[in-house]
This record gives C-alpha cells, structure tokens and sequence, in this order.
C-alpha cells in the first residue's frame, strides 16, 4: 500500500472555517481565581448533594474542548437541577475560586442553552498534539513492521478513510485517561513506541507481533464510545466492551485476507484479548505469551501515568493532590527543574564587549 492510499493527511480536523475568527470564549485552562465568568460550558457531570447540615447543592463538572473544572451551586441548588440534565449545555455565571489547589467555579446562576445554539464539537475536549504528526508516528510504526500478513492486516484495516477518521478522532476512554478527541490516536502511538522500546531491548520478542498489537489493541473503542454531543458509551460499548468489539472486528479483517496464516492470527488474537491483564479487569484471557504480556503491562503504564499527569496538571501552587482520585490517594505534585526558582540562573547586564561586530553597532 502506498503513502497516498494510506490517506492521513487528508482526514478532517475539526478546524474552524476560513473567515472571521469567533469571539474568544472563557476557555477553562484560562480560568484564574478571583475571575468573574458568564459563559457556556458543557454539563459533563452532574450531582445533587447534601452538606452536614442537610442543605442540598449541585456540584458539575463543566467542560470545553480546554479542560473541565469543577462548579458548585450552594443557593437554589434543587430548582436549578431541574432545568437541565447531565450532557446539556448550560451558561454559567460566577467567580473562579481555588479549592484543593484546582480551581472550581463557584455559581450563581444557571441558565439552560438550546441545542441549536451551540456546536456540540466546540466543548469536546480534544488532544494538545498535532494530529498530523501523531499520525505520521503511527504510520512509520506501521512500516517498520516486516511480516508480510501483519503488515496486509495494517494495510486493510487503515485503507478503510471512514475508518480511520473515525479512529483519528475517537478518544481512548470516558475519564482517567486519554479522555478526549485524539486520546485513541495519542494512547495507541504511546503504547507502541514504547512497545518498540522494550521490542530492542529483548531478542526473544516477536517484535512484528507486538507492534502490530500495539497498534490495534484498543481499535474496539471506536464503536465501544460515542463521542458526537458528549463523551460516553454507546449501546455496544455497554454490552460488550472495546475488547470483545475489537476481537470481532480484527477477526472479520482476518478472514478478509487470503491466506492469513491460523497460527499468527491466534497468537494476535490472545494479545488483543487478553491485554486487560486479568479477568476481573474486564479481560477474557489472561496474558500466556511474552508479547501479551508486554502488550498488558505497557497498556497499563501509559494509561496510568497519562492519568496522574491529567489529575496533577489542574493543581495550583500545591506539593499534594487530594485523595478522591483515581489511584484513591494523595499524590505529590512533580515540577521539572526550570520551575525551581532557585534553579533559574540570573540574567546578566548585557556587556557590549561579548556582542559581535554585527551587533555593536
């Protein structure tokens, strides 16, 4: 298969139309405590509770294609409920203000927004990465691999354009991890590079195997999460789930291809099945090969440290996170080097003696 069959170049973005741009919104990756906000969020979540006292609030989450922030409605809470459901669009007006290190909207007033008023893409969160050189990553993945029948499944699975703008977009999860447009795509390129890495630093590994697994291990969320008006599961996702959907769909491919070997397909197959890791976690089979085994662990180490990024990276001028989270304890809060102020070396008065002659003048 050629480059321009393989068509990642051309898939559609999501970028807004030439022309005037649109009036910046209160995006929430901007918010700053102290700040007054009156705009349109999407509800992603949304709970009535009840303080010691027996007062009822509302506490949401509220979501842009920025991040998602908590809010929290102490007046009126019961009235303000019954105006909207959990995955409406709802403007909100109040102040930022800081709790737990992460900022948290506190509400006055909610107002329910029609569906015709809104684009429902605009309050998806979406990946940070360029998509363009997140597929570039997969597919020079893809052309590393040698088998022949490995490399003819890739081909026909990855041929297929609706296919893969749908795989472009997906996200890998509804929350924890990758939860967001691009989060499949980001996951699946994460998983395998370091599969690769791994691959080199062991001979015995069938490193065309393992790179093929990697890349297709989590295909099933595709169909398994709907993610047009709010991230969450769809009807097949809830009856049988992203590993029993992408088993059928990689055994269909199979069996499209002409004299793909029964043997390959098997051991690919128990890779993908079984890359939950146990049964408890939702995996039919536990890993009994050296590439599932991998394909398990690798899976498990970038979802789990993408999600303590995704839980650290809201905290504010905080060492500790609180415990409701999901590795349900506190965890401490890492700073690269340049963020140490102590690290920063000082700026020096400018000497003309060390600027060029080009530069003095």
């Amino acid at each position: 298969m050629t480059r321009d069959q393989l068509d990642f170049d051309n898939q559609p973005q999501g970028s807004p139309a030439s022309g005037s741009s649109p009036p910046r919104r209160a995006a929430v990756e901007d918010m700053e405590p102290g700040q007054q906000v009156q705009e349109t969020y999407l509800a992603s979540s949304k709970e009535m509770r009840t303080t010691k006292q027996g007062k009822p609030f509302l506490k949401l989450k509220l979501s842009d294609r920025t991040g998602t922030v908590d809010g929290v409605l102490w007046d009126d809470a019961e009235e303000a409920a019954r105006l909207f459901e959990q995955g409406d669009h709802i403007q909100v007006s109040g102040q930022i203000s800081e709790y737990a290190g992460s900022a948290q909207v506190k509400i006055n007033n909610i107002q329910p927004v029609s569906p015709t008023q809104v684009d429902p893409h605009d309050f998806l969160p979406s990946t940070y990465r360029d998509i363009e050189e997140l597929q570039g990553y997969l597919r020079f993945h893809m052309e590393s691999v040698h088998d022949r029948d490995y490399r003819r499944l890739l081909d026909h699975v990855f041929s297929d354009s609706e296919f893969l703008e749908r795989f472009t977009r997906a996200p890998a999860a509804t929350r924890y991890h990758h939860a967001y447009l691009g989060g499949l795509l980001e996951h699946t390129v994460s998983v395998t590079s370091l599969c690769d890495h791994v691959a080199q630093q062991y001979p015995r590994v069938n490193r065309d195997l393992v790179i093929t697994a990697a890349i297709l291990h989590d295909l099933g969320k595709v169909d398994e999460l709907n993610y047009e008006q709010a991230i969450e599961y769809s009807d097949a996702g809830k009856f049988l789930g992203h590993v029993t959907i992408g088993a059928i769909f990689i055994s269909e491919k199979i069996s499209a291809i002409s004299g793909f070997p029964k043997e390959k397909a098997d051991q690919l197959l128990h890779t993908l099945v079984s890359h939950h890791g146990e049964l408890e976690w939702g995996s039919p089979k536990r890993p009994k090969t050296l590439e599932a085994l991998i394909i398990h662990h690798i899976d498990n180490l970038d979802a789990k440290v993408k999600g303590f990024l995704e839980i650290v990276e809201g905290s504010r001028n905080a060492e500790w996170t609180d415990l409701r989270n999901l590795f349900r304890r506190p965890l401490h809060i890492p700073r690269a080097a340049h963020q140490e102020e102590d690290l920063i070396p000082p700026v020096r008065p400018e000497d003309p003696e060390e600027r060029g002659p080009e530069e003095r003048g």
